[in-house]
């Protein structure tokens, strides 16, 4: 049996040449951050603004609703300031009067190790304490 054979209206030699030629395909999306999400300075960072905002006070249960979402905005706009480009920074802030109770937390997510990181911070005096977690995931 004859094999069929390709008609081509292309010069000798002209189709043999782009077969074997390649395609390359590129992507101008970055799948690597620039700057990697520091825990050790988002840390620092969340020491501070719980150091800023707590010193000195003494628990209300109706103002500590408005303390934690100024905690957790002041933590997330000094994080940003860093220029963490193309991630996703996600606060989270709890106040609570002490009266000899314990608080566990928890979280859990799937992330890149590589990429992605968290930071906590506490802040304790004989009235209250203050917990805050910041967590930095690239986005791809």
């Amino acid at each position: 049996m004859e094999k069929p054979t390709e008609k081509t209206d292309l010069p000798e030699g002209e189709s043999e040449k782009r077969q074997s030629q390649q395609i390359i395909v590129q992507s101008d999306l970055v799948y690597a951050p620039k700057h990697h999400f520091l825990p050790g300075k988002t840390k620092e960072i969340i020491g501070q603004v719980l150091r800023e905002k707590l010193t000195g006070a003494t628990y209300d249960g109706e103002a500590a609703a408005s303390w934690v979402r100024e905690i957790a905005d002041s933590i997330k706009v000094r994080l940003k300031d860093f220029g963490f480009e193309r991630y996703k920074i996600v606060v989270q802030a709890v106040i609570g009067e002490r009266r000899g109770q314990s608080l566990q937390m928890a979280c859990r997510c799937f992330w890149d190790p590589i990429t992605d990181g968290y930071a906590e911070n506490t802040f304790v005096t004989g009235q209250l304490f203050g917990v805050a977690v910041a967590f930095g995931m690239y986005l791809c």
